[in-house]
């Protein structure tokens, strides 16, 4: 008998190719099923050996342990960062606390808040201290002594303005000038402007 080589075109090869997958996909899962049965019964004893047989075991001991000793740290890290978190609101309240008592008593327009780092709390009470500094040397003081008589002075000419009838005596500006007056201390000179009591 003669025999004939035999030609499958490929649609007709890619069409007998899906039917074995097909016809043999079922089997075959339920193989690898038995191998992977077979693979967990084996695997803890086998899996020690391949480590002794790779010279791994140790290095692979060690590196669990860091990894460990990583672990313990962060989480004591963790829990250190909240604790001190917390340590710090609780300063940062007592701070503000004591802060908003005196600032009543005092009068202090500045206000300090519990979220407020602690340079901007030093800050906010650098600059309370130098306000309390100078009140403290404008009463001790010639210099404040000198610009509480000057405010004195302004606060009574302009009082004096405020009246309704005023009677004011001839200024020579020129002579003022060459006596070495200044402008302020003839407008200031409670002799320059006179009250009248009553009208004219």
């Amino acid at each position: 008998m003669t025999k004939k080589a035999v030609v499958f075109s490929d649609s007709r090869r890619k069409t007998y190719e899906k039917i074995i997958k097909e016809q043999t996909q079922e089997k075959k899962r339920e193989l690898h099923r038995a191998i992977d049965g077979l693979v967990d019964k084996q695997i803890d004893k086998k899996f020690n050996l391949f480590l002794k047989d790779l010279k791994i075991k140790k290095a692979l001991d060690k590196h669990k342990k860091t990894c460990e000793d990583l672990d313990v740290f962060e989480r004591n890290l963790e829990n250190k960062k909240k604790q001190l978190e917390e340590d710090k609101l609780k300063s940062g309240q007592a701070v503000e606390d004591i802060f908003s008592r005196q600032a009543k008593i005092n009068d202090w327009s500045t206000s300090i808040y519990e979220e407020d780092t602690h340079g901007e709390i030093e800050r906010k009470l650098n600059s309370i201290c130098r306000d309390e500094i100078v009140k403290q040397l404008n009463k001790s003081t010639p210099q404040g002594k000198e610009l509480e008589n000057i405010d004195n002075q302004v606060n009574n000419f302009l009082l004096t303005l405020s009246y309704p009838h005023l009677v004011a005596e001839e200024v020579d500006l020129n002579k003022a000038l060459a006596s070495g007056s200044s402008m302020l201390s003839i407008a200031l000179n409670p002799n320059t402007l006179k009250r009248i009591e009553g009208g004219q």
